[in-house]
């Protein structure tokens, strides 16, 4: 079997996602964008860090919080920001090069002195919470409805940035 998909140049890990939903599905998926407020390591003010996005109704056994450490997921979250009335936050999100990973990306900046809010030390913080107490654990800063399609572009986007709760 895996050398007819070599021969054909089929990728068994490429997921082909379908253009419109399936009939009778959903169109939309409400998420929860998650946050938490921590002292900003520059200016030391108190800053809104966005952590990810999990399903206001997850299925039974749902287990993954996609995490803005992922590019597609951060880009998503700051879109449905934008749509859902908080500007100047989703204005904190931009590429930022990050001496750490020597490379630029999409990052949490802080509100006060726009300083790189690193994704190391964020999602460190975020993991602690999460393991106390759950998806909970963290902030819910609003409830979006995101089309499903979208969502499933993150799920299945494979490039890592999914914390198990």
């Amino acid at each position: 079997m895996d050398e007819r998909a070599a021969a054909d140049g089929s990728d068994s890990g490429a997921i082909d996602l379908p253009m419109v939903p399936p009939p009778g599905s959903a169109t939309t998926v409400d998420l929860r964008v998650l946050t938490l407020s921590r002292a900003c390591w520059a200016c030391g003010k108190d800053t809104v860090c966005l952590i990810g996005l999990y399903p206001q109704r997850p299925g039974r056994g749902y287990v993954g919080l996609f995490t803005t450490d992922n590019a597609k997921t951060m880009a998503l979250v700051r879109r449905l920001l934008q749509q859902h009335g908080h500007g100047p936050l989703a204005a904190t999100v931009k590429s930022r090069y990050s001496r750490a990973m020597r490379e630029r990306q999409l990052s949490n900046g802080c509100v006060h002195c726009d300083a790189l809010q690193g994704n190391f030390p964020v999602h460190d913080e975020a993991l602690g919470r999460v393991a106390a107490g759950g998806v909970d654990g963290l902030d819910t800063l609003i409830v979006a409805a995101c089309p499903v399609l979208e969502w499933q572009a993150v799920v299945h986007d494979g490039s890592g940035g999914v914390m198990a709760i």
